[in-house]
């Protein structure tokens, strides 16, 4: 890391490099704090009404519902999402099936799904109601320095911001990661997601199917409006051959795959691919710095999860922040971020193996493996006790609610 002789320009008391879903969940949770806190994104904000249909979508666990609840956020959201009441899971060779129902965990929803351009409106929303939360958008950064008793950051505009902690939400691609010098572990699948709105010809009735084919898992997420969204991942071949197909090619294509789901599906909205990859930053605190969201690890976008373990990042920084201002400690030293650390990791690494773990389970086609598949998800659906622990872990909804953060 560089290092110069002083800082000098303005005090912030936090910097955040990265103002999407993540990002801005952090400067949202810390809203009303008395923390003067500016968020730089180099994008360009885009208003939802100044846009079509995003075929960009996350499902959102009951647990970070809870929290979106409790920062002030849901108000913007509750008409625009739409909800997931029951979940089905079956492979390819139609040995067994699962099916898990909020209900069983005494919940009204498993969770919920929504374009991520409404939850980046939402947060900006919410933000814009404090005065203690400055935007920088569209801005990039051009240089951080590291010195013991701060940070200096300078954005392109030509200020110079002096800040006991910045944190970088920028992404898997992540530059202030780069700055930082921090490596990455990587699990390159070799495969492409697909994602697309689609209209079912019959109601999704709030339920979530995620088939396991043989080449990749395909998941149709209940939307709004009787529609769904899928995220269908192939390899990469196979995946360029099916966006290059014209509209009614891709909706026989897709309709060979979902067995007749809702009664098939009848339109298809803008498509796009993405390459799938799980990484694992190699440290996600160093001194004054920490990472969220993708930018500190991705998973496997089984289902649209993936933004669930950075909202609940950015939730359990923003509570450390507030308790190192509360007893007069430096939230940009390593003691604090250590507690992050800490907190977020083993929820992170669960859930990587999970994910990891499931993909390599439905991956593995001989006959006999597929038989013990088969037998093992019925037996997990009549396995009460541990179906339920496993939903609630899923769900988050055992995770608490950080305490000293309610803006609701």
């Amino acid at each position: 890391m560089k290092k110069t002789e002083a800082l000098q320009g303005e005090h912030v008391d936090l910097v955040i490099v990265g103002g999407g879903m993540v990002g801005l969940m952090l400067a949202a949770a810390l809203r009303g704090s008395g923390l003067h806190i500016v968020v730089i994104e180099r994008a360009a904000y885009q208003p939802v009404l100044s846009m079509g249909l995003d075929c960009r979508v996350s499902a959102i666990v009951q647990g970070n519902v809870n929290i979106l609840k409790s920062v002030g956020v849901w108000q913007y959201l509750q008409d625009k999402v739409g909800v997931m009441t029951s979940m089905r899971i079956w492979d390819g060779q139609e040995q067994g099936g699962i099916r898990f129902e909020a209900e069983e965990i005494g919940q009204d929803k498993l969770g919920v799904l929504l374009e991520n351009q409404h939850l980046i409106d939402a947060l900006q929303h919410t933000i814009d109601e404090s005065h203690d939360v400055e935007m920088l958008c569209p801005e990039s950064v051009t240089s951080v320095v590291w010195k013991r008793q701060g940070v200096q950051v300078s954005p392109e505009s030509g200020r110079v911001l002096n800040t006991p902690l910045i944190v970088g939400a920028d992404g898997a691609r992540s530059w202030l990661r780069e700055q930082a010098d921090i490596d990455v572990f990587s699990r390159d699948y070799g495969q492409k997601g697909i994602v697309a709105t689609v209209k079912p010809r019959f109601s999704h009735q709030n339920t979530a199917c995620q088939r396991f084919l043989d080449t990749g898992p395909l998941a149709l997420l209940p939307m709004k409006d009787d529609v769904c969204s899928i995220v269908w991942s192939a390899s990469n071949d196979r995946a360029d051959e099916l966006l290059a197909l014209s509209e009614e090619d891709f909706l026989d294509e897709l309709n060979l795959e979902v067995g007749g789901v809702f009664g098939g599906i009848v339109e298809v909205g803008k498509r796009a691919g993405f390459p799938l990859k799980a990484q694992l930053a190699r440290h996600i605190v160093r001194p004054r710095l920490a990472l969220i969201g993708d930018a500190a690890h991705s998973i496997h976008p089984l289902a649209g999860l993936g933004v669930n373990l950075g909202l609940r990042d950015a939730m359990v920084l923003a509570q450390e922040i507030v308790d190192a201002r509360k007893f007069e400690e430096d939230w940009g030293d390593m003691d604090v971020l250590t507690r992050y650390m800490k907190q977020r990791m083993p929820d992170v690494l669960a859930t990587m193996a999970s994910m990891e773990a499931l993909h390599r389970t439905f991956q593995v086609q001989l006959p006999t493996w597929i038989k013990l598949r088969g037998f093992g998800m019925k037996a997990l659906g009549n396995a009460g006790i541990v179906k339920q622990l496993l939903m609630k872990n899923s769900t988050g909804i055992n995770l608490p609610v950080p305490h000293t953060i309610e803006c609701a």
